[in-house]
Formats: C-alpha cells, sequence, structure tokens
C-alpha cells in the first residue's frame, strides 16, 4: 500500500513537472514590436513570432495557430524572443539586457552569452528554431561590434569577415523569420564596403525562396534592380525592370520606371541623358519613396557622368528631406562619404560622414 502511495506521489510530481515545464512556454511567448508607417506609433504584439507565404505574422492562441495581420519586416522595431527548446531563459534575459545598454563592450558580452548557449544545444539534432535564432544573434551581436569601429583598415577587415558569417548564415538557412533582417544587415555592409555586386546576389536570394511572402519577395527584386545600377550593372537591372513593371502597381511601379529610366541611360552610355527624364517623374508624384528612388537614381547618374558635385546635392535631398527609410538615407551618406573622399577631396567633409556613418548604424 505504501509503495503505491509513493508511486503515485512520484507520477503526480512528475505531471506537476512537465505541466509546469509547458506552462513556462506559454508563458514566455515571442514579442513583437511593429511601427505604424502612417502616424509612427508602435503596438506589441505577443505570440509565436514566423514568417510564410501568408507574410510575417505572430500568432496567438493555445496552440499558437491563430494567425495575425500580416506586417512588413522592415516595419519591425523589435523582436524578444520567447522561450526556446534547449535553450537557458535567465541567459537569454541577460544577453537581452546587455543587448539593450548598446555600447560596444555589452555588445560583446552578449556576442559570448550566445556563443555559450549555442555550445550548450545538444550536439545530436538540436531544435532547428533555436539553432537559428542563436547563430543570428551571434552573428548579429558580432555585427554590432563592428559597426562601433572607426573607418579604417580594421574596421574593413572585421565587416568583411562579418559579411562572410552573413553569407554562411544566409547559405544555411531556407527558412525563418531571421532571413530577412540577415540580408539587410549583411547588404549594408556590403554597401559600406562597395560591393554592389555581392549586395545585388544577397537580396536575390531572398526572391526564389519559397517562405517569403510575395510582397517581401517584390521588394527584394526592387533592392536587386537598385544595387545591379549601382554596380552598373545596366543590361541585368533593364531587364528585371522591364519584367517587374508587367505587374507592379502604386509607388513600386512608380519606383521601377525610374530604375528602367537609369538603367537605359547607363546602357546607352548617356547617363546625364536621364536625369531629366527621372525629374520628370519626380514631379509627378509626393510618394517620398518614390522621389527617395528618383533623387538617388540621380546621383548615380551624375556620379557616373563626371559631376560629383551635382551628384552631392541629389544625395543630400535623400539624406535631409525624403528621409524616411533609414535604409536608403543609409545609402545616400555611403555615396556621400565617398563623393567627398575620392571625388571632391575634402578631408574635412569626409571625417565628418564617416563619423555620421558610424552614428547612423547605431539606428539599425
Amino acid at each position: 500500500m505504501m509503495r503505491q502511495a509513493i508511486r503515485g506521489l512520484m507520477l503526480l510530481g512528475f505531471l506537476v513537472l512537465v505541466s509546469s515545464t509547458g506552462q513556462a512556454q506559454l508563458n514566455n511567448p515571442d514579442e513583437v514590436e511593429v511601427r505604424d508607417r502612417k502616424d509612427g506609433s508602435t503596438k506589441k504584439l505577443r505570440g509565436h513570432f514566423r514568417v510564410g507565404p501568408a507574410g510575417f505574422q505572430v500568432f496567438t492562441g493555445e496552440k499558437f495557430d491563430k494567425p495575425g495581420e500580416a506586417f512588413s519586416p522592415d516595419d519591425i522595431v523589435k523582436v524578444t524572443i520567447g522561450d526556446l527548446p534547449g535553450v537557458n531563459r535567465d541567459k537569454i534575459n541577460s544577453a537581452n539586457g546587455k543587448e539593450g545598454k548598446g555600447t560596444r563592450k555589452d555588445f560583446d558580452e552578449a556576442r559570448t552569452i550566445y556563443q555559450e548557449l549555442l555550445k550548450e544545444l545538444p550536439k545530436k539534432a538540436p531544435d532547428a528554431r533555436s539553432k537559428r535564432y542563436l547563430e543570428f544573434k551571434f552573428i548579429m551581436m558580432t555585427n554590432k561590434v563592428v559597426d562601433g569601429l572607426d573607418a579604417g583598415d580594421a574596421w574593413e577587415k572585421q565587416a568583411d569577415e562579418c559579411i562572410g558569417k552573413w553569407s554562411g548564415f544566409l547559405s544555411d538557412y531556407k527558412t525563418g523569420w531571421e532571413l530577412w533582417p540577415a540580408t539587410r544587415a549583411c547588404t549594408r555592409l556590403q554597401i559600406e564596403r562597395g560591393k554592389y555586386k555581392e549586395a545585388s546576389e544577397t537580396w536575390k536570394t531572398l526572391t526564389t525562396n519559397p517562405e517569403m511572402p510575395a510582397d517581401s519577395k517584390l521588394e527584394a527584386r526592387l533592392q536587386v534592380i537598385d544595387a545591379q545600377i549601382r554596380a552598373k550593372n545596366y543590361a541585368s537591372a533593364s531587364v528585371n525592370a522591364t519584367e517587374l513593371l508587367k505587374t507592379a502597381a502604386g509607388a513600386r511601379k512608380d519606383r521601377l520606371t525610374i530604375y528602367k529610366i537609369a538603367a537605359k541611360a547607363g546602357i546607352d552610355n548617356k547617363p546625364l541623358d536621364a536625369v531629366a527624364k527621372i525629374q520628370a517623374e519626380i514631379d509627378k508624384t509626393k510618394e517620398v519613396s518614390v522621389r527617395a528612388t528618383g533623387y538617388t537614381m540621380i546621383g548615380e547618374m551624375y556620379l557616373v557622368g563626371g559631376k560629383p558635385r551635382d551628384a552631392m546635392w541629389a544625395f543630400l535631398w535623400v539624406e535631409t528631406v525624403f528621409n524616411q527609410d533609414k535604409n536608403e538615407v543609409h545609402k545616400a551618406i555611403v555615396r556621400l562619404t565617398e563623393l567627398f573622399a575620392k571625388h571632391l577631396k575634402d578631408e574635412d567633409r569626409t571625417r565628418a560622414y564617416e563619423e555620421k556613418i558610424k552614428q547612423f548604424r547605431t539606428t539599425f
């Protein structure tokens, strides 16, 4: 009788442990903060964050099977990951706390924590979501450490090493919400290093990914074209823009029209001929994203056409006026730094813009 009672208590204890473990999983869902493009306000969504053909969504409900409204990955302000199988919750919280402080020292310490958590995963068949997230965060913290370096040889070397890490991540994983911010981070470094051809190839990996929603694939294809024009691969840019114009609508159609004008001028080796045509497209709209694309492409045409000072003014429009999209502002600042250093030979402005890039990286 006593043995049965003991066995019953042991079984009850086991069931309580299992139940409490499952409850802990439910008590720590993912939290995604998303910005509203219309008014700039943000809201926090709690549940299971994932991406699929239907979009970037947070799933709720007892079984996390109720999809929420889809949103753009570029509208994500912050992701606080919930419980992950095989991952120490306290260490994740510690890493989040250090990341929130925003110093190179704290980013480096957070990187060490993620590295330790990766080593603690089971060597045989670790949970795929856990492994992907930890690798993503380890590389992102590495990226943050690199971002804090001053311009120079040390930054260039470490930036190239970080690009290699991101490229490996994007090659290893074909699923997960992390692919979009990983691509953004990788191409941002490639742009700063002047590797526009490589940036176009990096974006291209998302255009055929079956896990990506159609809207994100379309934006990735526009980024491919943008990088191709900057890399002077005008023929490919023209073909891609012409193809997308068959189905695109709204602001993206207008942006594609501008890309096509720039690409054709590049093919014809008459870049300055594109300036007035692009300006005409800009004057037709008040849409900020179209205007930013327009002045960016005017800047590119002036740059390749041997008019660096005119290019400077075009890129300054993007930096100071049509600056709602920080990714476009970043590209403009990078070009301005290049202009002051290599074309206008202005050492003071070069140093100022190198510092501006360093500070601007903190916004990502």
